[in-house]
């Protein structure tokens, strides 16, 4: 492995700092302003059926305008299964807006690990210079 000086490591370090930084300014930011909760939205029948879902795919709440109930079961029964999708759909959507992208956590983690490993190395040098030097001083 090569020799890792003190400006590599800083580099490295300032590497990973920079890495992690939006995603410690994106929980400042949620905790400095109380938000509402992530919840998907979908609308089917021109919006007489609308079904909220919240994470976890768990249906939240459905509402039904009362001339939905003049169609016929099975349109009904469509058209809840049209508007969870929806919700479901939005959901998604608006959870990937928020979370960081996979590119972005990758690179995270291979610029942590090659933090991690260059740190190993230069804490070994630094044991080894240590060792030396009580070894010089014992044979002196």
């Amino acid at each position: 492995m090569p020799d890792v000086s003190a400006n590599d490591f800083d580099r490295l370090f300032n590497d990973a700092l920079t890495a992690l930084r939006p995603l410690a300014d994106q929980t400042s930011a949620d905790e400095g302003e109380p938000t509402e909760p992530i919840r998907g939205l979908g609308e089917a029948m021109d919006g007489f059926v609308r079904v909220t879902v919240k994470p976890g795919g768990q249906v939240e709440s459905v509402q039904l305008n009362p001339r939905v109930m003049r169609s016929d079961s099975e349109s009904i029964a469509e058209a809840f299964v049209a508007a969870t999708n929806a919700a479901l759909a939005d959901l998604q959507q608006k959870i990937g807006a928020v979370l960081p992208t996979m590119a972005d956590q990758h690179q995270m983690l291979e610029r942590l690990q090659e933090f991690q490993s260059q740190s190993v190395v230069q804490m070994q040098r630094y044991l080894k210079a240590i060792t030396d030097v009580q070894d010089q001083i014992d044979r002196d």
